[in-house]
């Protein structure tokens, strides 16, 4: 008998509750390379203020306090290692969940210390193409005190708190949890991305 490998473990998960948490999820050198590419990005002021809805609204109103920079092709190798996890990731989701993903959008995320994003929805107003949502955590030696948690809410009355710790993958129905980011005490670095399904838009 194989032993079940953590992405098999995460389609379980995500089948009887909807969601997973996968440790250790890419090597920590592929994910020391990837936290300092985020941090060379904002060194090089190519990180933008994140915007709410579907990227019409800066998000000046308290809502979220992020930066992010859209990671529309890999350009490094550490970049290329993370996106065919990824797309091997949204294979098997299709083949074992029969999901109809057909494409992967992420994006960096960094978010300055003392900010976070309050409660919302990974759902854009009328559509329903973001179907997974997926966050890989960057932060080195993270500690539960240091704050930043994800706070996805299991229901009404119950959530979770899940520690950004690097190497840490997060992954969830985007139609079904609201979740919120913690403000942390320490600049917190993550991709953030979501598998969706084709877009169906009028001809």
């Amino acid at each position: 008998m194989h032993a079940i490998t953590h992405t098999e473990q995460a389609i379980d998960d995500i089948a009887k509750d909807g969601y997973a948490v996968i440790e250790q999820f890419l090597p920590a050198a592929t994910i020391a390379a990837l936290a300092n590419q985020a941090l060379a990005l904002k060194t090089a002021g190519s990180l933008r203020k994140a915007v709410t809805g579907k990227g019409q609204h800066p998000s000046s109103d308290g809502l979220r306090g992020d930066f992010i920079y859209w990671l529309e092709s890999p350009d490094s190798e550490a970049q290329q290692q993370y996106l065919q996890a990824m797309y091997e990731l949204k294979a098997t989701l299709n083949c074992s969940l029969c999901m109809g993903l057909f494409e992967f959008e992420t994006h960096f995320a960094v978010y300055p210390t003392g900010t976070g994003y309050t409660k919302h929805l990974d759902q854009l107003k009328n559509t329903q193409d973001r179907q997974i949502s997926s966050i890989l955590y960057l932060n080195k030696n993270w500690q539960d005190d240091d704050g930043g948690a994800l706070r996805l809410y299991l229901n009404n009355s119950v959530h979770e708190d899940i520690t950004p710790l690097g190497g840490k993958l997060v992954v969830f129905l985007s139609s079904r949890f609201w979740h919120e980011v913690l403000p942390a005490k320490r600049e917190r670095i993550s991709l953030t991305g979501w598998f969706r399904t084709r877009s169906e838009r009028p001809v």
